[in-house]
């Protein structure tokens, strides 16, 4: 794996990019495909950050926003978005939730002319030429609740793998392992902002990252948990190669056949 000197994000591309944005204590994962089109997994509850990011790189367009469960700190920015940004496409998760927010979600899609959708483990969407999305988690009637029915997806370009896990915890990991799927990643976004309730040894083993992201605010819960932190970087082998957006910001990669780099937002 190669990883060279930082890029821009308004130099050319023929690799899949990544931006970890930096939206506090929640998740917001952008996406851009070799032919341009963008995909957001996650929508955090900054709406201004995510509005601002998403127009200085001119994605005016997302052709899918995917919520990964009904937790406001990953969906709370969703009305401000749908009102400044055109999305084709919604995948919803298999839960809900009473919260005034999350049925404030629900109202605007109500009126929402796109389509809406919900993935469950085996569904595989191309998002472009080259680029897969797999499903691993959750499965139909699992079950589960809260955190574990997070909508979990491995983004496929070539030969790399990004994992996305929501706030998936231990029991929907040891789901997911016991399925069979093995869950391999070059890129990890550590589940629940690297909660010790979260990330397993054996979990991680079967990952294998080579990088890991971490989306958080440390003043709100104490994310990310020293427990965690020590495991991801047994199996890393590098602590360097644990990023957290509280340090760094929003944090970059493309991806392509020479390798993964780190980009600048």
């Amino acid at each position: 794996m190669s990883c060279g000197p930082l890029e821009g994000p308004g130099r050319a591309s023929a690799g899949l990019r990544v931006y970890f944005l930096d939206v506090g204590q929640g998740d917001a994962c952008l996406m851009r495909t070799p032919g341009n089109r963008w995909f957001l997994y996650d929508i955090g509850n900054k709406s201004e950050y995510l509005i601002a990011f998403l127009k200085s790189v001119r994605a005016d367009t997302l052709d899918a926003a995917f919520i990964s469960h009904p937790d406001l700190d990953h969906f709370g920015a969703f009305p401000a978005l749908l009102r400044e940004i055109t999305i084709k496409k919604v995948y919803l998760p298999p839960a809900t939730n009473p919260s005034p927010a999350w049925l404030e979600v629900l109202a605007v899609l109500d009126a929402y002319r796109g389509v809406k959708d919900t993935l469950f483990a085996g569904d595989t969407l191309i998002l472009d030429e080259g680029v897969r999305v797999r499903t691993l988690w959750p499965f139909p009637h699992s079950g589960l609740a809260g955190n574990d029915v997070s909508t979990v997806l491995r983004v496929e370009y070539r030969t790399r793998r990004l994992l996305l896990t929501g706030d998936i915890e231990e029991e929907a990991e040891r789901g997911i392992l016991a399925s069979g799927v093995r869950p391999q990643g070059d890129i990890l976004k550590v589940a629940h902002h690297g909660s010790r309730t979260s990330n397993g040894l054996p979990f991680l083993a079967a990952v294998a990252p080579r990088w890991a992201v971490i989306s958080c605010d440390s003043a709100v819960y104490g994310h990310p948990h020293a427990e965690a932190v020590a495991d991801l970087a047994l199996i890393l082998g590098d602590s360097t190669r644990i990023l957290r957006t509280d340090r760094e910001g929003t944090v970059g990669f493309e991806m392509d056949e020479r390798g993964i780099r780190r980009i600048e937002p």
